[in-house]
């Protein structure tokens, strides 16, 4: 059932004019996609309550190596469907239905509602209501008397810090006789890792998961990569030219794996190429052991032992701007 999702997402994306990578076959996300300067990282499950914390966490980090917005797509949230045109998040990743998601890149339809904590939420244009308000003479307690709220209420409205129930809101536009509610951004537009995963921009050598990635890792650091370890992901981390907070807009970022020479191995250089096209950056695998090739798909090829000789990073970028040219 999960494959047949993830082909409906296939086939949305691709109707919305993005370049999508194969499936990744990871427990973090499943696809990226990108049109234009837009890049995704799509996780797609049936019951979006399946998300947990540990793998929201590992989207996003991806996400913000990449410069990317993380989605989920999915069925249901516990025994209900999602409903169309609602937007709904697991851990600070909006969340929706394959309908919304056909509405909101291939009509270009944005959604209006959201859910939260005990029903379905709308956004009020608080400067739009405020020019309605004054210009029919109400004052906010002749509102919050129609309304059947609190003046307090009225006045987060216009502040716009305030969200409030679809009945509300449409009563409100009734009795100011304008639109005043307002379309969601679905996606995030800014790359900075938030404060709450502040740990995100830490995960570095020391986070990962076995010495071999370690050893690895560290010899890149060496010679002069900055380094940020991914999660779940078929790569082990983005292996950066500049530090991150300059390298998210310019320099070389490497989608770096590592692993023994194994048809595993093999199958993963070939997602992490797609991946590696898609998020336009570059795509290496470190081998512990001897190396068959130079190169899989567009995924350069280093053992580990050749890595300990690199003296420098601009050693290790021309070796494999040269092994990219070749073709086996």
């Amino acid at each position: 059932m999960k494959d047949d999702l993830i082909a409906r997402v296939l086939e949305i994306l691709e109707e919305g004019g993005f370049i999508v990578s194969r499936r990744c076959e990871a427990r973090s996300f499943d696809l990226a996609a990108r049109r234009s300067e837009l890049t995704l990282l799509t996780k797609i499950m049936r019951n979006i309550d399946g998300m947990s914390e540990e793998i929201a966490k590992s989207i996003k980090r991806a996400a913000f190596c990449l410069l990317a917005s993380p989605i989920v797509v999915g069925e249901r949230t516990g025994t209900s469907f999602l409903e169309d045109d609602v937007v709904y998040h697991r851990y600070g990743i909006p969340a929706l239905n394959t309908r919304t998601l056909y509405d909101y890149f291939v009509e270009e339809v944005h959604p209006y509602v959201y859910s939260a904590t005990g029903g379905l939420y709308v956004s009020i244009d608080g400067e739009a209501m405020k020019l309605a308000r004054e210009k029919k003479e109400l004052s906010l307690g002749d509102i919050a008397s129609e309304l059947g709220v609190s003046r307090r209420s009225v006045s987060k409205y216009e502040e716009g810090g305030m969200s409030t129930t679809i009945e509300l809101a449409l009563k409100l536009e009734e009795i100011l006789d304008t639109k005043l509610i307002e379309a969601l951004e679905v996606l995030k537009t800014e790359f900075e890792a938030p404060s709450s995963d502040s740990d995100i921009v830490k995960a570095g050598v020391e986070e990962a998961t076995s010495s071999l990635e370690k050893d690895i890792l560290r010899m890149m650091e060496e010679i002069g990569f900055e380094i940020l370890t991914t999660a779940y992901a078929p790569f082990s981390a983005v292996s950066f030219s500049a530090p991150p907070s300059r390298a998210r807009g310019e320099g070389m970022k490497i989608l770096t794996g590592i692993s023994r020479y194994t048809d595993r191995m093999v199958k993963r250089a070939r997602i992490v190429s797609s991946l590696s096209q898609v998020t336009r950056t570059r795509s290496v695998f470190v081998v512990n052991g001897n190396i068959k090739r130079v190169q899989i798909d567009n995924t350069v090829l280093f053992g580990k032992e050749e890595l300990k000789r690199i003296r420098d990073r601009e050693e290790f970028t021309c070796v494999m701007e040269e092994r990219a040219k070749e073709r086996v």
